[in-house]
């Protein structure tokens, strides 16, 4: 495997920021991921770049935590309740996603052809998981359900269905991306 400098990683991640930055600046890319056209419209406290700007970090810390540490560093004295966040985060499709990853991770990556392979072959790795989801006529609706039984005190049989969707990934470890969520 060829390794590259450091110098090519830092300039991958500068054209990163970049299109991120260009992308969250872009009226035509914030009208399309919102659930409807009336939300992220006005300036709020929450509007669209916040929103992509708090979900897009991965954090451990609570999520008031990370709330108040995000609109401190704002130096607005503004205070967000994680109602108010979940609300809005609500609004926002998962396109907004597919997108940034698209243009400002994938295409950087490997628009130039330049990036870690095994012996000329690209590796990909592909996790799926079943996700119990809430059990709403909606979502059994949409996803299906999977059946199951369970026996209680060796006499009891449980039996039911649950909603169920089924999740996967397509990553990168080489170079420790992810190329695909469907």
């Amino acid at each position: 495997m060829e390794k590259h400098t450091l110098v090519d990683e830092n300039d991958k991640a500068t054209r990163s920021i970049s299109i991120i930055r260009d992308l969250l600046n872009d009226d035509s890319f914030k009208s399309e991921p919102r659930t409807a056209s009336k939300f992220f419209s006005r300036n709020f406290k929450l509007n669209f770049v916040a929103v992509i700007l708090l979900i897009l970090p991965k954090s451990i810390k609570p999520l008031q935590l990370v709330l108040n540490e995000f609109f401190k560093k704002l130096d607005n004295g503004i205070l967000v309740t994680k109602s108010a966040f979940t609300q809005a985060r609500r609004h926002l499709k998962t396109t907004a996603f597919i997108t940034l990853n698209q243009k400002a991770v994938l295409e950087v990556l490997y628009g130039d052809g330049i990036y870690e392979n095994a012996w000329g072959f690209r590796l990909l790795a592909i996790d799926g998981s079943k996700i119990h989801m809430p059990n709403s006529p909606e979502i059994r609706q949409e996803f299906g359900t999977i059946k199951f039984a369970t026996t209680i005190d060796n006499d009891k049989k449980i039996m039911g269905e649950h909603g169920y969707a089924l999740a996967s990934v397509m990553y990168d470890p080489l170079n420790k991306v992810v190329v695909d969520a469907p």
